[in-house]
This record gives structure tokens, C-alpha cells and sequence, in this order.
């Protein structure tokens, strides 16, 4: 990739991130589009990723965008009520004229661009994606990032802390909260009887070799 289009590039994606108007962001998404399919054509990878990079940037924030405005009740467009001509001060509704419905300015803003309801939704979720899983999926060397796998990735569950992980976090908090590292040994033995005495000197070597492999183990990740 030459200087200059590197420099294009980055021109482009600040142009995108400064955009305040959905109309002009979807025709930078548009353009980017018709450049990505050319570019597969052309059998130009190189090309084709940058301006599916592009594109992606685009949808995402029109998501953005659209996220920002108003909506009628329930999707609804909103209505305005303003007195009956040539009345002052109505007192009640009766003496009210309900204009024709107006479209809200998200229903406006998908009038005027042309974007369905469907893609709306998805260039939001897209939008909803964390900003470092985006920004990793496009730098990903090997795999070309896509909107639907984007969004697929961002609402994967998170993986389920193992049960006996979380037992043994927090019994450890435990043990700090409640203050035993200050405690006296010698007074936490003397009321014992003779067999909780046996238990803790069979347990407790074996607690003290699993939290030195802990120990150890903790240096070796660091």
C-alpha cells in the first residue's frame, strides 16, 4: 500500500468518524461498496479490504447516527395538536385540530437515505459492537471482518466462570474479609476437640503444597 493511499485511507476514516449527517455517510458507505465489489472483481485483496474497511466504519456509524434520534411512540409517527383557527386559548380538546401525523426524525432519516428498517437495525447493532472487538476484527490478517459476523461475535454469550474457580476466589476473599491473616493461630487451635484437631493437621499440609503450586504458578504467568 503506497504512502499515498495510506494517507487517503486515514483521510477517510477521520472524515467518517467526523461526520455528523446520515445522507453523506452512507454515500462514503455506498461508494466504499461499489469499491470493495470492483476490487473482488479485480481480484485486488489488498483493495478489496480497505474498502470493506471503509464500509464497515460507514454502516457503523450511521448506526451511531441513528441511534441519536428521536423516535415516535412505539415507532409511531408523532402527531402535533394546535387550536382550531381562530381560537384563542381553547379550553379544552374539543376546541383542538389534530394535524396530519408527521414522521419522526428517525423515520424522516430513513425516508430521506433510503435505508430500510432492517438495515437500520443492523448498522445499530453494529454500532454496539465494543469499539476494541471492531477495531480487532479489522486488523485481522487472515479473516475479512463482516457486519453480520461483527454483530454475531459482539452478542455471543460471555463464557461461564467455572463454579469451582469461583468457590475458590471467594473463599480466599473470604478468608482476607474476615481478617484471618491477623488472627492467632494458637487461639484458633486451643478450643478445638481431638478430632477437628486431626482434620486441620491432615488438611492443612496439603493446603499449604496447592497454595505454593499457586504461588508458583502465578510467577510463571507473570
Amino acid at each position: 500500500m503506497s504512502t499515498t493511499e495510506i494517507v487517503r485511507y486515514e483521510a477517510m476514516v477521520y472524515a467518517i468518524a467526523e461526520c455528523h449527517a446520515i445522507d453523506e455517510v452512507k454515500d462514503i458507505r455506498d461508494k466504499a461498496m461499489a469499491l470493495e465489489l470492483y476490487a473482488k472483481q479485480a481480484r485486488n485483496t489488498e483493495a478489496e479490504r480497505k474498502a470493506s474497511e471503509i464500509r464497515l466504519r460507514a454502516e457503523r456509524r450511521t448506526g451511531e447516527l441513528l441511534k441519536e434520534l428521536a423516535r415516535g411512540d412505539a415507532g409511531r409517527p408523532i402527531k402535533e395538536i394546535v387550536p382550531t383557527i381562530g381560537t384563542i386559548n381553547p379550553p379544552n380538546d374539543a376546541d383542538k385540530t389534530t394535524v396530519a401525523a408527521t414522521p419522526s426524525p428517525y423515520a424522516s432519516a430513513l425516508q430521506q437515505t433510503g435505508i430500510s428498517t432492517q438495515t437500520a437495525s443492523r448498522y445499530q447493532a453494529l454500532a454496539n459492537v465494543p469499539a476494541q472487538v471492531f477495531e480487532e476484527a479489522l486488523r485481522d490478517p487472515v479473516v475479512k471482518p463482516t457486519t453480520a459476523a461483527l454483530i454475531r461475535h459482539a452478542r455471543a454469550p460471555e463464557p461461564q466462570m467455572p463454579a469451582d474457580v469461583l468457590w475458590l476466589w471467594g473463599r480466599m476473599r473470604d478468608f482476607e474479609r474476615d481478617g484471618f491473616f491477623h488472627k492467632s493461630v494458637a487461639n484458633l487451635l486451643d478450643p478445638l476437640t481431638p478430632s477437628m484437631r486431626a482434620d486441620i493437621e491432615r488438611i492443612a499440609p496439603r493446603m499449604a503444597d496447592f497454595f505454593n503450586e499457586l504461588k508458583e504458578a502465578f510467577h510463571e504467568l507473570a
